[in-house]
């Protein structure tokens, strides 16, 4: 029996909750909800579009979309509440202000693969990915909100709302050097905070592009009105680099891209690129007096912020001098006692993507642009290592270590203690697993080759192409080695390893010294979301652990389901586990958090999961005991108007208080020069009517 992907995976609301009780579905406990339940879970995820929850009527992955925060509230003494808000940044406040039909619609934002871009605002700045507590001795916890693809936000854990970014405009660089009022700025995902020195680190990274890229930023809204003859040419010539009947050589793409400019009529066709001269010198006092040439170049830089002044710049070097690149993305960080850990990681957010138009209107040129563009993940990772005490006050160069290791990877933790500069990383291998990728209008499916669901367009990521594996690593950080691994894998199962929960902190709110247990969505295969495309980019996936012919005879089967599995990474096996029913149509477990129980021994496994599982009815709260997985859930909660989509990752706090930190960027001072400087005079008065006060 093939389980079908659950309707309320795809049914994300815009609506703001406060203080909803979620009612008990189901419970094996007298008291309904466990009573030693403790504390507040945060989660966060993109809550679909303005007009409306996914699937998005253009396509769109539905992981681009603003950010909505949710807080349940377990210590209440009675029922279990809920609050949500959105993540209401200056960009979104100008994205609502531009949509078709209002005065700026001119300047307005449009997806454009994961990203959602502006030729004249910039880039939006979703922050709908993950959360990050920061702890202080005697004073209350702080919380941020984070994406990749732009600066964190510290929030009000009390009222959701947020309060500022971490770091002025300024002291972020841009990935391109194009003036824009929200510039197109990289980060990561998954700062880090040391709570006994009071540091946070987080990364912006960007990489060169070719100039024929930064021409081609004004003119592409114009792709999705081509003659329909140009479209169905595209779609034939996609479908035969797919099929690999057509392998263009880099020298006949860049003939191919001159030739289309040519053709295009005189009003398509881009200006040439400025040359660095004729950038305004004023551009690189707005960055701190940073060359423009570096800007637009390869960078990779730390930032180090005290939750006080503005962020140190560490820009992080190879030892010959050479700045890291990142290929694909800094989607984690991870810290231990003496280094930060950098990973390229398994999640392509390339700029190019800019140019997949997105347009209902153009599926073959949007198809052409996937084939040309789209390249299997790198199918290692790369780690970087920057001691921590060659940092230096103010900010500087850092010379970075590096290591290379199998297997691609989108998360991992480390253990705390490095004695001997012994770092010990734990990684979740998502391999053949494409997060840079989307359910498309024109994908078929991988077996039948019938078209993919129109329900599910714009899911990412699609179906798996070889069984997941977690790896355990120790690195001898001073000679740049691997000199122990071990590689976990259950190739039966096909099994995948999604997001995971663990106790992050203890008593003085700082990691513990090894990493144990680890709680981990075991993926499922589900052949609802296999596609031709995924299957035929991975299919020579170097490290293969399950012959594709093999997963496609599991996926024929039925697939498997979900499942949540406690992985002991010191003993590196799965100790306890609980599969979801196998059902016509199954259960999505999306966002886990452990809660550790008031009154409990501190240890990794006395607490409690808690889940977002997406159902065949509806989303619902589900609670595990983290000690006995097996056992099934507790009890299952829910409300009619809770309807989150798919969610991302969490977070946890004891307790909320109002926001207290200081630290704060006003909004007119943090874009005043980019306003100042927009060739498009409308863009001044949009700050000034829409955003300044609704911001003040």
């Amino acid at each position: 029996m093939r389980q079908r992907v659950p309707d309320a995976l795809m049914a994300a609301s815009a609506e703001e909750l406060s203080r909803v009780e979620l009612t008990v579905l189901e419970s094996s406990l007298s008291s309904g909800v466990p009573r030693d339940l403790t504390g507040h879970v945060f989660v966060i995820g993109p809550a679909g579009s303005f007009e409306g929850g996914p699937p998005r009527a253009d396509g769109a992955p539905i992981v681009n979309g603003p950010g909505m925060i949710y807080r349940l509230d377990l210590d209440t003494g009675g029922p279990v509440r809920l609050m949500s808000r959105r993540a209401r940044t200056p960009c979104y406040y100008a994205d609502v202000a531009s949509r078709p039909g209002t005065r700026f619609e001119a300047l307005g934002f449009r997806d454009a693969g994961l990203l959602r871009f502006s030729p004249h605002l910039g880039l939006r700045n979703h922050l709908n990915h993950a959360l990050v507590p920061m702890h202080a001795p005697r004073a209350p916890a702080r919380l941020l909100v984070t994406g990749d693809t732009g600066r964190p936000y510290e929030i009000d854990p009390a009222t959701l709302e947020l309060v500022t970014p971490v770091g002025r405009n300024s002291t972020w660089f841009p990935a391109v050097p194009v003036d824009h009022p929200f510039p197109v700025t990289l980060a990561t995902a998954h700062p880090c905070f040391d709570a006994a020195r009071g540091e946070l680190f987080t990364v912006n990274h960007g990489r060169s592009l070719p100039p024929r890229f930064l021409a081609s930023l004004p003119w592409l809204d114009e792709l999705g009105a081509l003659p329909r003859s140009w479209d169905r040419l595209a779609s034939a010539a996609a479908s035969m680099i797919e099929q690999q009947l057509l392998r263009p050589s880099a020298e006949r793409l860049d003939l191919f891209a001159k030739r289309a400019l040519e053709l295009l009529p005189a009003r398509l066709r881009p200006a040439a690129p400025p040359g660095p001269g004729e950038l305004p010198a004023r551009q690189a006092a707005r960055l701190g007096g940073a060359r423009l040439a570096d800007v637009g170049g390869d960078f990779t830089v730390l930032l180090r912020w005290d939750g006080h002044n503005e962020p140190e710049r560490h820009a992080l070097v190879l030892p010959g001098g050479a700045p890291v690149r990142i290929e694909q993305s800094v989607h984690q960080l991870g810290l231990t006692r003496r280094w930060v850990v950098l990973a390229d990681t398994a999640l392509k957010i390339g700029l190019e993507g800019v140019l997949g138009p997105g347009s209902p209107e153009s599926p073959g040129v949007e198809r052409l642009v996937r084939a040309l563009l789209t390249m299997p993940q790198e199918p290692s990772t790369t780690f970087y290592l920057v001691r921590r005490d060659a940092l230096r006050p103010g900010g500087g160069q850092a010379v970075v270590k590096k290591v290379v290791v199998p297997l691609e990877t989108l998360h991992f933790l480390v253990d705390y203690e490095d004695a001997g500069d012994r770092i010990t990383v734990h990684a979740a291998h998502s391999c053949a697993t494409d997060h840079g990728e989307w359910i498309r209008s024109f994908d078929r499916h991988a077996a039948s080759k019938a078209p993919a669901p129109a329900r599910l367009r714009g899911l990412s990521p699609p179906g798996q192409a070889d069984a997941h594996r977690i790896g355990r690593y120790t690195i001898d950080a001073a000679a740049e080695r691997v000199v122990d691994q071990a590689v976990f894998a259950d190739p039966a199962r096909a099994l995948g390893v999604g997001l995971y929960a663990h106790r992050e902190t203890g008593a003085s709110w700082m990691p513990p010294d090894r990493v144990e247990n680890v709680y981990w969505r075991g993926v499922g295969v589900w052949d609802e979301l296999s596609t031709e495309f995924i299957d035929r980019l991975y299919a020579a996936h170097p490290h293969r652990a399950l012959p594709l012919s093999a997963l496609r005879r599991v996926r024929a089967e039925g697939g498997h389901p979900d499942s949540l599995f406690r992985y002991n990474h010191r003993s590196m096996r799965i100790e306890d586990r609980y599969e979801f029913p196998r059902r016509a149509v199954g259960c999505w477990l999306s966002s886990l958090q452990f809660v550790p129980r008031r009154g409990g021994s501190g240890a990794d496994t006395d607490g409690y999961v808690v889940a977002l599982v997406a159902t065949a009815h509806r989303a619902e709260v589900w609670v595990f005991d983290a000690a006995n997985l097996a056992r099934g859930p507790l009890c299952k909660l829910g409300h009619p108007s809770f309807q989150p989509g798919l969610t991302q990752h969490t977070a946890w706090l004891n307790e909320v208080a109002p926001w207290r930190g200081g630290y704060r960027v006003p909004a007119p001072e943090d874009h005043e020069d980019f306003v100042a400087e927009s060739p498009v005079g409308e863009v001044k008065a949009l700050f000034e009517e829409e955003i300044y006060p609704r911001l003040a």
